[in-house]
């Protein structure tokens, strides 16, 4: 790729770097590790006897058509074989950056490229993203070249994704709107609401009809009682694994003491403490929404064009992201001295990517159950926000 590729990124992406073992979660802990063909192949033919053995033992073919996803390591009490006690990576520290596999060269970075056009964000199950991402007070979107973005591009392994589209006019036109949108000073609640009737324009789709008001009181107060109920099922049903996750989920259920009091009193708690605390938090810190969404955005950015439903589903996906976190600290807050803080709700959305995008098919069907309750109208999931 030429140094004078242009980029479109969140601004914040440019102060990434890996704090490694300052880290508080690992990106070797809690999925298998995919390895591309080259690296799969200098592992399995390595002179060090380290790499060797785990090699033997752990890696194994998974796609012998791809060259990315062509094998992966399977894990070792949920980390991968790799992974030493200090929290570092012992190929790494054995071999050098340049052999890391592609997979792990690039994460938490997301590099795409449509026509002469590159996309950068990063992916939020990194901690250290979250924390730069959400912590911002507007969200920005700058324009840079590769050779601008050395902390971004420092390995040769870094993977860049060549999406054989052409962007129609019509795109190009709404991804513009949507930066400018970002930034006015309007909440996000609103910005999102025009983002979709937007949305329903360009492309001919204007099904969704936004509340009144008074409705969308109605409708919060209803999903308040019924979606609460449910949510609480998602994140309480099986507490039995050491992820991060896990931990910050049994954490939210012993505060709120969800096993030891009846449904009906969790709810009506849960709806008080969402009302009086949670609400003036995420009021007082609307940028964590506007900084999620113009992130999971540019991610997602070929989205705009893959299907008719593609921007709905990304739309739904996001809010069900922020749904379970907003749930999950809700329930800290029973704990009376309980105080919100940005960087806290970064760490725990953080977690919340990392468990639920590893699993596309839990996502998708948690996605379409909410969707059925909501009655496939895109303005009813987002009232679930505030």
């Amino acid at each position: 790729m030429q140094t004078n590729q242009n980029f479109l990124l969140p601004e914040y992406i440019k102060d990434f770097k890996c704090v490694g073992t300052n880290c508080i979660d690992s990106c070797c802990i809690g999925w298998d590790i995919e390895i591309d063909k080259k690296t799969y192949k200098k592992y399995e033919n390595s002179s060090n006897k380290e790499i060797k053995l785990v090699s033997k033992k752990f890696l194994v073919k998974k796609d012998p058509n791809s060259n990315i996803a062509y094998s992966k390591l399977e894990n070792q009490n949920n980390c991968c074989p790799f992974l030493s006690e200090d929290k570092l990576c012992n190929a790494y520290n054995l071999l050098g950056k340049e052999n890391l596999s592609i997979g792990c060269s690039t994460y938490p970075r997301i590099i795409k490229k449509i026509d002469k056009l590159g996309f950068i964000a990063g992916d939020l199950s990194c901690p250290e993203i979250a924390r730069l991402c959400l912590s911002k007070s507007n969200s920005k979107v700058t324009r840079l070249k590769k050779n601008k973005l050395s902390n971004i591009f420092n390995s040769n392994n870094i993977l860049s994704i060549e999406i054989s589209k052409t962007l129609p006019t019509k795109t190009l036109k709404f991804i513009e709107e949507i930066f400018s949108q970002i930034n006015s000073p309007y909440t996000f609640f609103d910005v999102l609401k025009e983002i979709i009737i937007l949305h329903g324009k360009i492309y001919k789709n204007e099904s969704y009809k936004p509340f009144s008001n008074n409705e969308n009181e109605k409708i919060k107060e209803k999903f308040l009682h019924e979606e609460t109920s449910i949510i609480a099922k998602i994140c309480f049903s099986n507490l039995k694994d050491s992820s991060r996750y896990t931990k910050i989920c049994r954490e939210s259920a012993n505060k709120s003491k969800y096993f030891n009091i009846s449904e009906t009193e969790f709810i009506r708690q849960f709806a008080n403490n969402y009302k009086t605390k949670f609400n003036k938090f995420i009021k007082k810190n609307d940028s964590i929404y506007k900084n999620f969404f113009l992130n999971e955005f540019i991610k997602n950015i070929e989205k705009l064009f893959v299907s008719p439903d593609s921007f709905d589903h990304l739309l739904r996906e996001m809010i069900l992201f922020l749904s379970l976190s907003n749930f999950l600290l809700v329930c800290q807050l029973f704990e009376g001295k309980k105080r919100l803080t940005v960087k806290g709700y970064g760490e725990v959305l953080s977690a919340v990517l990392k468990k639920i995008q590893s699993s596309r098919t839990k996502t998708e069907t948690i996605r379409n159950f909410l969707k059925k309750l909501d009655h496939n109208n895109l303005f009813i999931r987002l009232v679930d926000l505030y």
